[in-house]
């Protein structure tokens, strides 16, 4: 890369952070530990043949296409002689070391090294950017798609170029097939396309309209599940209703997502930014400009559409599930920041971005620190029940079965004799896991015939504890519990 000013000499160091970065993400010893509750539900999926992952996922709330990834390195890990887990963390690695390359060519080429440099930066060290590009989860691939995608939005404007259409049309459906939020961002993609299609270049919208068949046929096949996952969701579910408190997270999510002091932060440097943008680009073409800010309007727009969708459908606003979209908004903040010339209002800008990144920075250090204690704790206590030959392990919810039935092979494990999970058939599920069925009102008469055994009950959300159960362990929703057996006369559930 040539270095032809100081902004380069900066870009240059954040792109050299950002390969250190990339270096530690397979170095950390956060590779080691499962990070979320999620993977077990990875980890069990992945486990069973390609039919069963796809059928699996048309019962939950995800589209599929991490899961068919997840399968390919699961199998390419065994064939190496690596373990699944680590072929996993390696997957979701992937796309931050493609994100670099993309940087150092494309958005270097076309907005400079600092851009380039800052952008990757931003990607490892701002909200839980770090950790999502490790865990067994979509995140990360979503992230790269959606990037990929307004990449090619940018060449559609400014060069019309039919490849770019293309590209734009194909990695828009591979994000509605990974990750429904980055489809939103998608959706938030065309909207913007249109607006500028019908302000600038009308002649334009034919091939928009193409776009958007050509991504409606390749989505077909996944229809029919997506309309039964929104029934779903609709009957039942887990997330809050939206509050100013989650809006004011959720707008502050390029910096961090638990805490609404650091939101109001971050918001207020996006305006800041914005202002200062606003001033400095009055001579600029007015298609460019319209090109550089719609990577916020993504972002706004997928936060817009979220809680509209949350108050009139059904609450699915969570802010990590905006990860794809702050992405593309700290790509935008990143050319902004290339774009502004006066040395005065770059350097007011940079300080801005700097208490971001200071932020970043601390509460990724904080973060991982957490998920690192937390997940060797994790491993310990379900290791104490694995390799205890003596122990029982009683999973007490129907959904709670899929995620912990990778630990069915390796303990005397009974579950919730169901019709059926995640659309699984039981008898489907025994030819691939070890595992007992009970019946809901015989637990207690289940735990007497287990005289002598260390027994644990894992349950969604906290149970009903009497005297005879006491809990040993909860992390994001799961409750671990152990039946003292020498009283054992009921167990509430």
């Amino acid at each position: 890369m040539e270095i032809t000013s100081k902004r380069d000499i900066f870009g240059m160091i954040f792109f050299t952070l950002s390969v250190i970065m990339l270096g530690y993400m397979f170095l950390t010893p956060l590779n080691h530990y499962i990070l979320h509750v999620d993977e077990y539900f990875t980890i069990s999926v992945l486990t069973l043949p390609l039919g069963d992952i796809v059928n699996i996922t048309s019962w939950d709330v995800h589209p599929p296409l991490y899961y068919i990834l997840g399968k390919i390195a699961v199998k390419i890990a065994e064939a190496i002689g690596i373990d699944s887990m680590q072929g996993l963390r390696i997957l979701s690695t992937i796309p931050y070391i493609l994100i670099l390359a993309i940087s150092a060519t494309k958005i270097r080429k076309d907005y400079g090294l600092l851009s380039a440099g800052l952008f990757t930066f931003s990607l490892a060290v701002m909200s839980e950017f770090f950790a999502h590009f490790l865990i067994a989860r979509m995140y990360s691939w979503a992230i790269l798609f959606i990037i990929i995608a307004f990449i090619s939005f940018t060449e559609i404007i400014k060069n019309n170029d039919k490849k770019a259409w293309i590209i734009l049309t194909v990695f828009s459906v591979l994000c509605a097939y990974t990750h429904y939020f980055a489809a939103i961002s998608v959706v938030c993609l065309y909207i913007i396309l249109l607006v500028y299609i019908m302000k600038f270049e009308k002649d334009k919208l034919k091939m928009w309209i193409m776009s958007i068949a050509g991504a409606a046929i390749l989505y077909i096949p996944w229809i029919p599940p997506l309309i039964r996952q929104m029934t779903q969701v609709r009957a039942a579910y887990w997330i809050r209703q939206v509050n100013p408190d989650l809006f004011i997270k959720s707008l502050g999510y390029i910096a961090y997502a638990n805490d609404a002091v650091i939101g109001l932060i971050a918001i207020a440097v996006i305006i800041g930014i914005l202002y200062i943008y606003k001033k400095e680009s009055a001579n600029e073409d007015e298609k460019e400009r319209f090109l550089i800010l719609s990577g916020v309007r993504v972002y706004i727009g997928t936060i817009l559409l979220a809680v509209i969708l949350s108050v009139v459908f059904r609450p699915i606003l969570m802010p990590r599930y905006l990860l794809p979209a702050t992405a593309v908004m700290w790509l935008a903040i990143s050319i902004i920041l290339g774009k502004i010339k006066n040395r005065n209002m770059f350097m007011i800008s940079a300080a801005m971005i700097a208490l971001l990144l200071v932020i970043g920075i601390t509460t990724t250090i904080s973060t991982n620190d957490y998920l690192y204690n937390s997940g060797v704790h994790q491993k310990e206590v379900l290791d104490n029940i694995t390799n205890d030959p003596n122990s029982t392990l009683i999973i007490n919810n129907q959904n709670m079965i899929m995620y912990f039935l990778s630990y069915a092979n390796q303990s005397d494990t009974y579950v919730l004799n169901v019709n059926h999970v995640f659309g699984e058939n039981m008898d489907r599920l025994h030819k691939f896991y070890d595992f007992n069925t009970f019946n809901g009102r015989d637990i207690d008469k289940l735990i007497a015939n287990k005289t002598g055994k260390n027994i644990y009950i894992i349950s969604w959300s906290d149970p009903v504890l009497n005297t005879t159960t006491e809990k040993i362990d909860a992390w994001a929703g799961v409750t671990i519990s152990r039946v003292n057996t020498t009283n054992a006369t009921s167990v509430s559930r």
